[in-house]
């Protein structure tokens, strides 16, 4: 699911952190309520003001949020987290440091400490993370959460700001359960497998070590 949102001004060059922040904010805010939207929902009826029924649903985070992981991939995620978390207050969160090697010319994850809720198997995850480009730290984050924790790759939604068609269809390939939820598909990876147009390093930019 591709929500066609993104401004220009987060892909210029020229665009200070502190700017980046307030579109990059904006802009995660809508992404983590839509990705929130796709989780887990349950029947519910309400008397309105004009005393008639509305049968509608409420959340799995307005009736349970503790049955809610959110689950970072460290340090671009955390950016998203917070935008998850100040709509869930009550979520509970996971971390995983899952970093691509740029001194290699295959870009492979490396993962180095995972902090993850007890349970966590039991829940319904939100896998949080702005960039989706060759997919290697997505799937070495899916397949510690699948194979490791044994969450139901059904109960996991993948929330990504911007993505390209190869790291969409890495991850489609290996776990093709889950349901991912991007702002936007790029043109596609080049040759040293970053995104482009793109928008540079996220975490880099949002976090102002650039």
């Amino acid at each position: 699911h591709s929500l066609i949102l993104r401004t220009a001004r987060q892909s210029d060059k020229e665009t200070t952190s502190v700017e980046f922040v307030s579109y990059s904010k904006r802009l995660m805010r809508l992404l983590a309520e839509e990705a929130i939207a796709h989780l887990p929902t349950t029947p519910h009826t309400v008397t309105t003001p004009t005393s008639s029924p509305y049968h509608g649903h409420l959340s799995i985070t307005d009736t349970d949020p503790s049955s809610v992981c959110a689950v970072s991939i460290i340090r671009a995620g955390d950016s998203l987290l917070e935008s998850v978390r100040e709509i869930v207050p009550g979520v509970r969160v996971g971390k995983l440091w899952i970093q691509r090697n740029e001194s290699s010319e295959r870009k492979e994850a490396v993962h180095s400490c995972t902090k993850l809720p007890k349970g966590v198997g039991d829940m319904d995850v939100l896998l949080c993370d702005p960039m989706l480009a060759t997919g290697g730290s997505s799937i070495a984050a899916l397949r510690i959460l699948v194979e490791e924790y044994n969450v139901d790759q059904k109960r996991i939604v993948f929330a990504n700001v911007i993505s390209c068609p190869e790291g969409l269809e890495a991850v489609s390939k290996e776990f093709p359960e889950i349901k991912i939820v991007t702002c936007w598909v790029d043109e596609e990876l080049n040759e040293d497998k970053y995104i482009v147009p793109g928008l540079g390093d996220y975490g880099d930019r949002f976090f102002n070590t650039v």
